[in-house]
């Protein structure tokens, strides 16, 4: 049998380990501010998708003769829309409708401008703000 031991092997010098360490940290910078820049971008996007959302809701609720008026904060109108409100007949004998917000929005991602009573409450979608969820 023969043996076969370190004498014909070469490993990698220092010099090699660390050109590829270098190389390996500097993809690392490129990427790691790109994947940020992406994911900033798309949870910008889903904030203004909830607003506009929101918005739809609040405007509907407006429309349909619910007093709008008296929700003070985006936190309770999305704590209300979170159990349903129901949007009464608009005809005699018709039917009402429920509105009700079917996943969990942050109202802290939104400014709220309060409604009156010939407007609707708005909600206007914070952009850039990051760790803040839609």
């Amino acid at each position: 049998m023969n043996k076969v031991g370190m004498k014909g092997r070469r490993g990698f010098t220092m010099a090699e380990l660390l050109i590829v360490i270098v190389c390996v940290g500097l993809l690392a910078a490129v990427a790691v501010p790109t994947i940020n820049r992406v994911r900033d971008a798309l949870t910008d996007s889903a904030k203004v998708r909830n607003a506009d959302k929101l918005n739809e809701y609040v405007s509907a609720l407006h429309n349909g003769g619910v007093d709008t008026s008296s929700f003070a904060s985006g936190e309770a109108v999305i704590t209300a829309l979170r159990g349903g409100i129901v949007i009464p007949s608009v005809v005699p004998g018709g039917a009402s409708m429920e509105v009700r917000l079917e996943k969990d929005v942050n109202a802290g991602a939104y400014d709220f401008v309060a409604g009156t009573n010939t407007a609707a409450p708005r909600f206007t979608a914070r952009l850039g703000e990051r760790n803040v969820r839609p």
